[in-house]
């Protein structure tokens, strides 16, 4: 009974997902006009994904999913105009704009609801990480990088010793899936090019899979290369993980989840 009721939530929110926003008044408040108007964007898309949500009965435990998508209101802004830009008596300036929201909400929202709803399905499962760079010494920056985006997805993690290794004894741990790989990191120097000496360009690759724990079997397989530049090598390789990290993670998860899906539904 669970399943059926889980493809056909599924189904629906596939079906509903395709109006777009127009129109939507937003106002913020900020030190600065700049600021003001970035409170005015976030404002208007939270004031449409709350619409949406509560038209489709969203519980609680969907609130990420609203989250999600607010903290990234920049990217979803199709276009708006500013109508009155006002100085409080607070000091702070106060934009009101009108902003049509694009209809990529819709599918971030649909994503969102069919990951959590998949999980829920699974009874949450539990999920490690586990990377090493090219020497065979943990990337604890690169399983940072992996794991964050784990987290905001609303998965639940746990901590993976590093002496266990097999997938059995991983699963006796209360693992059910492990995502690991390895790293490789090469610096080149950019002394000629930018006239620095100290300039240095950051080639990165991450190497992941997913395993399940319960049968060894690799669920999803993904490799992602990256570069940056930057004076520091500490700081490139920082900024470089923070990019292809969720990048790797996402495109993992996405493979997963439509196996994940297919098995759950008979397909």
């Amino acid at each position: 009974m669970n399943l059926i009721r889980t493809f056909f939530i599924l189904t629906a929110a596939i079906m509903c997902f395709s109006a777009e926003f127009v129109n939507i008044k937003g106002t913020g408040e900020g030190a600065s006009e700049s600021d003001a108007l970035s409170s005015a964007k976030r404002d208007a898309l939270e004031k449409s994904v709350g619409v949406f949500l509560s038209s489709k009965q969203i519980t609680e435990n969907y609130v990420m999913i609203s989250d999600n998508i607010i903290s990234k209101s920049n990217g979803f802004i199709k276009k708006y105009s500013v109508n009155e830009t006002a100085r409080t008596e607070a000091g702070t300036v106060r934009v009101t704009i009108t902003a049509d929201i694009t209809d990529v909400v819709d599918q971030i929202v649909q994503d969102e609801m069919a990951l959590k709803l998949l999980l829920t399905e699974m009874k949450l499962p539990s999920f490690a990480v586990r990377i090493f760079d090219k020497n065979g010494k943990k990337d604890d920056k690169a399983e940072t990088s992996v794991k964050k985006y784990l987290i905001e997805k609303g998965m639940k993690l746990k901590n993976i010793k590093s002496e266990v290794t097999d997938p059995d004894s991983l699963k006796k741990l209360g693992i059910d899936f492990v995502l690991e790989g390895n790293t490789d990191y090469e610096f080149i120097s950019l002394e000629n090019t930018y006239n620095i000496k100290s300039m240095k360009s950051l080639q990165i690759t991450i190497n992941l899979e997913l395993t399940d724990c319960k049968t060894s079997e690799i669920v999803s397989t993904h490799s992602v290369a990256g570069k940056k530049a930057h004076i520091s090598e500490t700081t490139a390789k920082e900024l470089a993980l923070q990019q292809i990290g969720p990048q790797v993670a996402a495109y993992i998860i996405n493979q997963a989840v439509k196996l994940w899906s297919n098995k759950l539904t008979g397909n």
